[in-house]
């Protein structure tokens, strides 16, 4: 059984560190789990000994990156729209806006930080890493310059602007003469956002976060909103985790969910599958199972047939039963 501990301390973990998880999936101690900052243990569960551990699949290692950190230039209808699919894929977004009233907008479309300043000041705060995606959609090409000026001698995951290719060509020769280096300004992409298509607002915001997600780093295993709920959690809950998987799977390894008597936060991977690993997870909490439960899931046999699981590979779950009350 585990408790809150983890979450609290998946909540608390410093940054920049080398930030993991790690789980033992065989042996007599099986279901040991540690989490890790720079080597050093955070929190443990169970009495393994993972270093003693030679063989490699023996273990579930999940680096917990920082959180993504989205950077954007400007509060036009596209930033609005950008905003709010952001939000859906996990991002943490500040929006820099030096007009009030726009930024005001930003805010209601879920930005969770608005500077209300001039571009360069705000950006001189923004120190950048390799979590900060820079998106600059700003009103004019001035302000563009300015912004990718700044950015542009930042570390960085991503960068991007809009705009037309012979427009930001040009832009792309300006800041090399203003002294960036040309390998530097190669990583920019201008026009931002994958060719869709794209014509209206909410198109080019789609273009422009799937360029965000083809481009960048995975959010990690343990999603903000999977560790707040599991931190709000009054009741007893079951954390699902695929460990292992072969052959065509809907979900990486690593993906979780939280089953709870009435509801679901997050999602495995849907269909009868994953309505089966609810179930399960439900009859853990109705008999109070606290001991960890290993399900394998075969996708080729006779439901894949039928067309009930047409992804037609192999997946094992790990269930452990979350006390939230109890903190060891």
């Amino acid at each position: 059984m585990l408790d809150r501990g983890l979450f609290l301390a998946l909540q608390e973990l410093p940054a920049g560190g080398k930030n993991e998880v790690i789980t033992l999936l065989a042996g007599p101690k099986r279901g040991a789990k540690a989490l890790l900052s720079d080597g050093k243990v955070l929190w443990q569960h169970g009495a393994g000994d993972f270093g003693q551990v030679k063989d490699s699949a023996a273990l579930l290692i999940e680096p917990v990156p920082a959180e993504r950190e989205l950077i954007i230039c400007g509060a036009g209808h596209v930033a609005l729209a950008v905003i709010v699919l952001a939000k859906m894929v996990d991002f943490h977004i500040t929006v820099i806006e030096d007009r009030p009233d726009y930024a005001e907008e930003a805010s209601r479309a879920g930005a969770d930080t608005v500077l209300v300043e001039g571009f360069e000041q705000a950006l001189a705060k923004i120190p950048g890493g390799d979590n900060t995606y820079f998106v600059v959609l700003t009103r004019e090409h001035q302000y563009d310059a300015i912004c990718l000026k700044a950015i542009l001698q930042k570390e960085f995951a991503y960068a991007g602007v809009m705009g037309s290719r012979r427009r930001t060509e040009l832009l792309r020769q300006k800041l090399i003469a203003e002294g960036i280096s040309a390998e530097v300004v190669a990583r920019l992409h201008a026009p931002i956002g994958l060719d869709i298509g794209a014509e209206t607002e909410r198109e080019i915001a789609v273009a422009i976060v799937a360029e965000l997600i083809k481009f960048g780093r995975r959010a990690g295993t343990f999603p903000k909103k999977l560790i707040a709920a599991a931190l709000q959690a009054k009741e007893p809950f079951v954390l699902a985790a695929i460990i292992r998987r072969k052959g065509s799977a809907p979900r990486d390894v690593g993906t979780k969910m939280l089953i709870f008597a009435e509801h679901i936060v997050a999602t495995i991977g849907g269909g009868v599958w994953e309505t089966r690993i609810i179930r399960r997870g439900r009859q853990m909490l109705a008999g109070k199972e606290t001991q960890d439960v290993w399900e394998q899931v075969d996708m080729r046999g006779d439901d894949a047939a039928l067309g009930h699981m047409a992804c037609g590979g192999i997946v094992e779950v790990l269930l452990e039963y979350v006390e939230p009350g109890k903190q060891r």
